[in-house]
């Protein structure tokens, strides 16, 4: 039997028949009638145990779920966010594999359940080259001062996986959140609820994933180097405040206030050659989440934008999306002769409009381009994993399309 996906999509608000629907929805889609896998992504309105229980009523209990949280969804004819979305992608298939991997206790312990995560990994036997997509929880307990977040960080645990696994195979993944107030997260491994877990959906076998990296930005600045670090702090630029050099960059007719920086302004560090002409997709986004007034520093979402980092000021674009239209249609090329079978879309919830302050979405052009090929499931995340020069990193404003073909 060849692999067969469908993608079902649901808002009903009562969330056991909303599992019931969108499950139903995907296997019209993939003209089926029982799946192997299901892969599910709701807002944080929904109660996840009357999901999974909506869910399991049609599936039954032996196919294997997995999945979490989610800002909104994305497929192949709707975008939406911020109420009672739910999507679901249905997998049919005698020819992959599908293995499926957890661990828990990820708060303030990123890089020791990546360590054990990826050992696991590493220690099963795949058919063939494996293709892994990661999940972890966003949020943590209790919210930094003065903020409304506190995030697990995906560093260290993207550090412990890979020192596990030596080398990365094709590997994205993502940070899921289910509402921009960080309230608590919920993800689905089987029959298990689960919160502050990492996860990983390895497909082996008859299948490949190819991934592309988006973002629209570009430099806007020269290359400057953090001088002086907290964690996730960065406090000097150049030798000098990084409040006081940003504020520079900007100009003095620019945001005189420091908290208009937050989610506005955004570095970029180059994984390629600095000297060749610039590639989208070997630029690592780092949006700057806050300030810190008291010492003049960058409060950014993760911790990597350590001392030696070279950085530039990145601008947005925020009304072509020609660009996501070319993404599109070079992945589509880079599959050849290979049969699509589905996208997963993994796009930052910062990128829609709604928040990016955009006339349109730009997960239209991946619509159009991908979804009129094959199923599309995307999903808006906190953090999004993609390789980025050759090394597996965080990403932030950023969309990846993970194509599987056969």
């Amino acid at each position: 039997m060849a692999t067969t996906v469908g993608v079902g999509f649901s808002e009903n608000s009562k969330s056991f028949d909303a599992g019931v629907e969108a499950v139903r929805s995907a296997f019209s889609e993939a003209g089926i009638q029982k799946c192997d896998l299901v892969i599910m992504y709701s807002t944080s309105k929904h109660d996840p145990l009357a999901l999974r229980d909506g869910v399991r009523s049609i599936t039954g209990s032996n196919t294997q779920l997995i999945g979490g949280y989610s800002n909104g969804i994305i497929t192949k004819d709707k975008i939406a966010y911020d109420g009672y979305q739910l999507g679901v992608a249905v997998f049919a298939s005698d020819t992959v594999q599908i293995d499926m991997f957890l661990e828990t206790g990820l708060a303030n312990n990123e890089f020791n359940v990546g360590q054990k995560l990826g050992n696991q990994i590493k220690n099963k036997k795949f058919a063939g080259e494996p293709n892994i997509i990661l999940m972890h929880d966003f949020v943590k307990e209790k919210p930094l001062e003065g903020m409304s977040w506190n995030i697990n960080w995906a560093t260290p645990l993207l550090a412990g996986i890979g020192t596990s696994l030596g080398t990365w195979p094709r590997t994205a993944g993502m940070a899921m959140m289910g509402d921009w107030q960080c309230n608590p997260t919920y993800q689905w491994f089987n029959d298990k609820i689960e919160r502050h877990s990492a996860m990983a959906l390895v497909l082996s076998g008859k299948i490949q994933m190819d991934t592309l990296i988006m973002h629209g930005c570009k430099p806007l600045s020269d290359y400057h180097t953090i001088t002086k670090a907290d964690q996730n702090v960065v406090l000097e630029i150049d030798g000098k405040p990084a409040l006081d050099v940003i504020a520079g960059l900007l100009g003095p007719e620019k945001f005189h206030e420091w908290l208009d920086y937050p989610f506005f302004v955004i570095l970029g560090v180059n994984r390629g050659d600095k000297y060749e002409d610039f590639d989208e997709e070997n630029y690592a986004n780092r949006l700057i989440a806050g300030v810190d007034k008291k010492r003049k520093g960058l409060i950014m979402f993760e911790p990597d934008l350590t001392i030696g980092t070279e950085v530039q000021m990145m601008r947005r674009s925020f009304s072509d999306f020609n660009y996501v239209r070319r993404s599109c249609e070079k992945i589509l090329v880079q599959i050849k002769d290979r049969r699509p079978l589905f996208t997963l879309y993994i796009d930052c919830a910062g990128r829609a409009s709604a928040y990016s302050g955009t006339e349109g979405e730009e997960a239209t052009e991946v619509q159009n381009i991908i979804g009129a090929r094959m199923p599309l499931l995307g999903v808006y995340t906190g953090t999004e994993i993609a390789q980025v020069g050759g090394q597996m990193q965080p990403c932030v404003f950023t969309g990846v399309l993970c194509v599987f073909s056969e």
